[in-house]
């Protein structure tokens, strides 16, 4: 009886074990779709909301959007910071900050405290309030990321503006950029290095073809990274093109891409390519990327393009490894060069003092 016992609980014990470590797999492998599938239950029945409208602006300067919130505004301080510093003299950045409701004075007043040094910039905070509450996320987004599908609403009395992602640092006068000639196009972008159609195997190639038609875009030809953009508001306005966003996220609960699948979608056909150097997406060089691999973007650049691009960026773009936080990030030393020379740099350092 004893000895029965004994291997009743042996075995107890060996299928708690197999079963621990087998639920502990199953967590790690299925445990963020799981949770990010609960999380969004009730997600894509979204909130268009209301927000506040930029109140000063003047025809003779240059309206650069951004968007951000209180885990960003390190981020959002070295990405202005950059965009100041390399500023031609004569040039005028009307900056409008597109924030949550929550958004912490404090943190305003890093952001502000720029001015100080730039004089060659006003910077306007606005308040998006609920706009896109219930929007679908996934891993580390916040519904920021939609916000730049309502700047033509909240630049009411612009007919241009530049819109830019915070893990950014600009290298130059935005001056060239925002007077490109897009005709009557909607937006300019540059082509996003995923939509490359030379993939690695038959997987890529189908989960590719899956997300283009989850996003019902005719075709990936035009495809656009939405980190950088320049919006013909007239045109857009004109075309109804705001409500067309707000149509296709009630009817696309859940897009692959959040704002990039809603812009490309909505608009394409009436997408102004720019230059790879208007918007230089990192990873691309990255290890972790594909390194120079011209057979991944051949069909999107050509080699002189890409090493204009490579050597000499108008716009650095940290769309896979962030700087702050990965060794590895393709650039960081240009990124941690700025962020020296933010008023911030103290407190940078302390945070992500990890990484360098």
């Amino acid at each position: 009886m004893k000895i029965l016992k004994q291997k009743f609980w042996r075995a107890f014990f060996l299928i708690f074990t197999l079963l621990f470590i087998a639920g502990g797999v199953f967590v790690w492998m299925f445990g963020p779709k799981i949770y990010w599938r609960v999380k969004n239950f009730t997600r894509g029945n979204l909130v268009w909301g209301a927000p506040d409208k930029e109140i000063r602006h003047s025809d003779n300067d240059i309206p650069v959007v951004v968007t951000t919130d209180d885990a960003y505004t390190l981020q959002t301080v070295v990405m202005l910071t950059s965009l100041f510093m390399n500023a031609n003299p004569e040039t005028f950045y009307k900056v409008d900050v597109l924030v949550t409701d929550e958004f912490s004075p404090t943190n305003k007043n890093k952001i502000l405290s720029l001015q100080d040094t730039y004089k060659n910039c006003d910077i306007e905070f606005i308040n998006m309030r609920d706009c896109f509450k219930n929007a679908f996320l996934s891993k580390h987004f916040s519904e920021v990321v939609y916000y730049r599908l309502r700047i033509p609403t909240v630049l009411e009395a612009r007919k241009k503006c530049i819109y830019m992602d915070v893990d950014i640092v600009v290298k130059g006068d935005l001056t060239s950029l925002y007077n490109c000639d897009m005709g009557d196009n909607w937006l300019a972008g540059v082509a996003d290095a995923g939509r490359s159609t030379f993939y690695e195997n038959e997987a890529e190639a189908k989960r590719k073809e899956e997300d283009r038609k989850s996003m019902d875009l005719a075709s990936r030809d035009q495809y656009i990274n939405s980190g950088v953009l320049v919006f013909n508001l007239e045109a857009i306005r004109q075309h109804d093109v705001e409500n067309k966003f707000k149509t296709f996220l009630q009817t696309h609960r859940d897009p692959i891409q959040h704002d990039q699948s809603t812009i490309n979608s909505v608009a394409y056909g009436h997408i102004f390519p720019l230059k790879l150097e208007c918007n230089v997406q990192m990873y691309m060089f990255s290890v972790k990327g594909y390194g120079e691999d011209k057979k991944k973007y051949s069909l999107l650049f050509s080699e002189a393009e890409w090493r204009d691009a490579w050597k000499n960026p108008l716009v650095m773009h940290f769309a896979g490894e962030k700087p702050w936080n990965d060794p590895t990030a393709y650039g960081i030393e240009e990124w941690w060069k700025v962020a020296r020379q933010t008023p911030c740099w103290v407190e940078i350092l302390q945070k992500f003092r990890t990484t360098k």
